[in-house]
């Protein structure tokens, strides 16, 4: 599913990541792990296509910078640190409905919604104002109505309250077998989002690849 070959990132002030090269098989659950400016986040942009890189990185076959088009109809993701958005819940799930051209998508999110125990009356709330768990849970809920392939969540478990993580965990784990998972964790952690691979990063660099 996600091909990676000499992958390097360089933001001006040194590399970011560096000889990077991975290839991640459809169905696997994979947690990539590492502390602050190890190079998780940068991993996931490239990946998706945000970031200009050096090397190569292509998705089902799609270049990721030059499909993105393609890339964006098969995979969900979930940033690290949710956008000011000034819509509310309502308007942004109108919003992205209509820009899919998904006629299921918005019964789908809501569904998810609902199974991630979000608060009715949130969804008249603006996105902004939501507390961390709850836009959370919006982002996520999003991300699997396109029913993507391939998840990719960066930092999902973070900055939330404990119920919200065994909320989304107990969701992200319900997934079918056949989805292809990519996370970052700050930290191993067991109990939460069920991985079948660890990759560990620091310093831009894989230091740690194997089968849990």
């Amino acid at each position: 599913m996600i091909e990676i070959k000499e992958l390097n990132k360089d933001f001006g002030k040194g590399l970011v990541l560096r000889d990077i090269d991975l290839k991640i098989e459809k169905g696997e659950r994979v947690m990539v792990v590492g502390g602050n400016g190890s190079g998780k986040t940068t991993l996931l942009r490239c990946i998706i296509g945000s970031y200009v890189y050096d090397g190569e990185v292509t998705v089902k076959g799609l270049h990721s910078r030059k499909d993105k088009a393609e890339l964006a109809k098969i995979i969900g993701y979930v940033p690290q640190i949710p956008p000011p958005i000034l819509m509310t819940v309502e308007q942004l799930i109108d919003f992205v409905c209509k820009v899919d051209s998904n006629s299921d998508e918005r019964e789908i999110v809501y569904s998810v919604l609902d199974r991630l125990q979000f608060e009715k009356e949130g969804i008249k709330r603006h996105f902004k104002k939501l507390s961390g768990g709850m836009q959370k849970k919006v982002l996520v809920a999003i991300a699997l109505g396109r029913e993507p392939e391939i998840l990719i969540l960066d930092e999902p478990l973070a900055y939330i309250d404990p119920r919200s993580r065994e909320i989304i965990s107990e969701v992200v784990n319900s997934m079918p077998d056949d989805l292809t998972l990519l996370y970052t964790s700050h930290r191993e952690e067991k109990g939460n989002i069920r991985a079948s691979r660890i990759i560990e990063m620091d310093n831009g660099y894989i230091i740690r690849d194997e089968a849990i």
